[in-house]
């Protein structure tokens, strides 16, 4: 069939339109092989294309201009068996918006539980609406209940990407009876300076156990839940069933569960996460009718024993744990212990998991952090069984021959210099045993200093080479062979948190599909640089003072050495304001601290993780309540 595809698009000179999508005749999502577009006249342009009537085609538009590509931000568009289609290109968004990041175990109000609740939202709504602020950015509000200790304070840890925590449901919400108990266990949590995890979980599960006890005979009977049951049943199903086993059995490890131990207690959390579901769209239809967008966080690991890996143990790489080279903030290296993802076999049916994933995400989200962007390009990988993240090397990756390593004129050794601990200038690579990576910072070990001057030469220019130059191709393919099936699988807008060790592709990747950077004012992009300068920063960017790994402001600059006031906060402040970034969103301990009455005895008890800790416990709560705010 003949397809005439119509754009509305009021182009500059120099800028050309062009169709792409999933089908041959569209260049399978390879800009290179694009259908150009012609210019008829309006604003508009138009191409003929040959396409099969009895299948479904998803596609979008792309502008070109000056060897640069720039991609709709918009979720994938779909064709099915008409002949003329009339579409108006959808551009970035670049109008200025100035947010708050807030975790919501953070927040504090007078009606909550010792933790930051879903309701909690619509009163930071008010505050924000105050304050002219349009965005409220969240760290991920996923299951992490796996141990009912402090490990589950961990949000980047969930035991299912889809699943809600019900540690943030309000109880009174719920029809919990507010008797003389409830009020003093509600009175000995609020009180703390932190959010007490493991007593806030145990509480409150004995209250949400009452009430289920008390509603579940009716609710599974109301058409409300059984609409909620139906639709994410693809889900919801397996998790419950695995959060039953966890509780019979006392562990999340499925090798010590007994075969039929579990079954009767399912119902309990089709009943929680109904009610999340209920109490967070509450809070999302509150938040739009005020003008708010509400932005997400897609964290780039799962859980290793929770349930994703256990229904789908072939999307995932068991014997690998995920982690970061080392940067300031980590020496060593991070190793997060999640499993790497199988992309061999995600890809099969079209990384179906990550567009269910997403797809549930965006029923309450409007926006979405992509934490780790550069896990889509390759991920550290640190083999199971080892602790250190110097011990790491990246998948994907091309890995050197030892002929390979030679042409560099370093003498390879295997036996001296491949030796499997922290002293090993190489490392031997998890799938071709015969092929080596460089160990990273492996200047820094007693094993370089025995090098003559010659060999020493010879292992930085191939250090350089392959960690800044081999695999830079390599890794935009592997981007792009995900990436814009990914984000395009729904209409939230997508953010990357492009820090660390960035491939020099990253960039131009995450311009080509729309994806807003992070700017953060201490982590200058650009080499010399102390500071980010409002000149080096880009559009089409997020611009910050801090994020949830790092000091606050204020801790920040007296790290520095300076005596940090509220004008000098403010004065930073300002100038990220005044930067050509569409979108600022500040941590709500930045924008506290403008108020010295906000201030900590310590600002160091305001860092919400230290990256280093891998015990960091996740407890930080604000000072003043919501309603005090107000």
């Amino acid at each position: 069939m003949k397809v005439v595809f119509h754009l509305k698009y009021d182009s500059h000179w120099g800028e050309e339109l062009f169709l792409v999508g999933n089908a041959d005749a569209l260049g399978s999502w390879n800009p290179e092989n694009a259908l150009a577009m012609r210019y008829v006249d309006n604003g508009y342009w138009s191409v003929i294309v040959e396409l099969d009537e009895s299948g479904t085609v998803e596609y979008k538009y792309i502008v070109k201009e000056n060897g640069l590509t720039r991609w709709e931000t918009r979720g994938n568009r779909c064709w099915k068996a008409s002949k003329s289609v009339w579409d108006a290109f959808d551009a970035e968004t670049l109008e200025k918006k100035i947010g708050v990041a807030v975790p919501l175990f953070s927040l504090r109000s007078d009606n909550d539980f010792g933790i930051g609740e879903f309701p909690d939202l619509m009163k930071l709504a008010d505050w924000c609406v105050s304050n002219n602020l349009k965005i409220i950015q969240l760290l991920p509000i996923n299951d992490t209940t796996a141990h009912f200790d402090w490990h589950d304070s961990y949000p980047y840890n969930a035991i299912s990407a889809f699943a809600l925590n019900p540690v943030y449901l309000n109880l009174q919400d719920l029809g919990v009876e507010e008797n003389e108990l409830f009020i003093d266990e509600q009175q000995q949590l609020n009180s703390l300076s932190f959010v007490d995890y493991p007593k806030v979980l145990k509480s409150k599960w004995k209250y949400l156990k009452i009430a289920f006890s008390q509603q579940w005979e009716l609710l599974h009977k109301n058409e409300c839940f059984k609409s909620f049951f139906e639709q994410n049943e693809d889900w919801l199903v397996p998790y419950a069933d695995f959060c039953a086993r966890r509780d019979a059995n006392n562990t999340t490890d499925v090798n010590r569960w007994s075969e039929h131990a579990g079954e009767g207690y399912r119902e309990f959390y089709y009943f929680l996460q109904f009610h999340c579901d209920k109490q967070m769209r509450e809070a999302v239809n509150y938040l739009h009718s005020k003008g708010i967008m509400l932005k997400g966080d897609l964290p780039i690991g799962v859980n290793p024993k929770g349930v994703d890996v256990y229904s789908h143990p072939d999307l995932f790489n068991c014997n690998a744990q995920a982690g970061a080279p080392p940067d300031d903030f980590a020496e060593e290296g991070q190793n997060w212990g999640f499993p790497t993802y199988n992309w061999t076999v995600m890809k099969r049916d079209g990384f179906a998991w990550w567009r269910r994933r997403l797809q549930v995400m965006a029923h309450y989200f409007d926006a979405y952090r992509i934490d780790h962007i550069l896990g889509f390009f390759r991920i550290w990988e640190i083999p199971k069984g080892k602790k250190s993240g110097l011990l790491g090397h990246f998948n994907p990756a091309l890995p050197l021959l030892k002929t390979e390593i030679e042409t560099f004129g370093f003498q390879f050794d295997e036996e001296k210099y491949v030796t499997g601990d922290l002293e090993t200038l190489f490392i031997r690579d998890s799938y071709q045993m015969d092929r080596f990576h460089p160990r990273i910072a492996l200047q820094k070990t007693d094993l370089y200093k025995t090098l003559d001057e010659k060999q020493k030469a010879a292992i930085d220019r191939l250090y350089d080479d392959f960690f800044y130059h081999r695999h830079n191709e390599f890794w935009k393919q592997s981007a792009m062979e995900k990436l814009p099936i990914i984000i395009g699988a729904t209409e939230m807008i997508a953010c990357g948190e492009d820090l660390g060790m960035i491939p020099a592709t990253v960039p131009e990747v995450m311009r080509q599909l729309g994806i807003k950077s992070l700017e953060v004012e201490r982590m200058p992009k650009v080499f010399g640089r102390a500071t980010v300068q409002t000149e080096d920063v880009p559009m089409n960017s997020v611009f910050t003072t801090g994020t949830h790994d790092m000091p606050t402001l204020r801790a920040w600059l007296t790290e520095k050495g300076e005596t940090p006031s509220s004008n000098s906060i403010k004065m930073v402040i300002e100038r990220i304001m005044d930067s050509p970034a569409c979108w600022n969103i500040f941590p709500i301990q930045d924008l506290l601290d403008t108020d010295e009455n906000n201030w900590s005895a310590d600002p160091k008890d305001d860092q919400i993780n230290v990256p280093a800790n891998a015990e960091n416990h996740w407890k930080y709560r604000m000072k003043p309540t919501i309603e005090e705010l107000l």
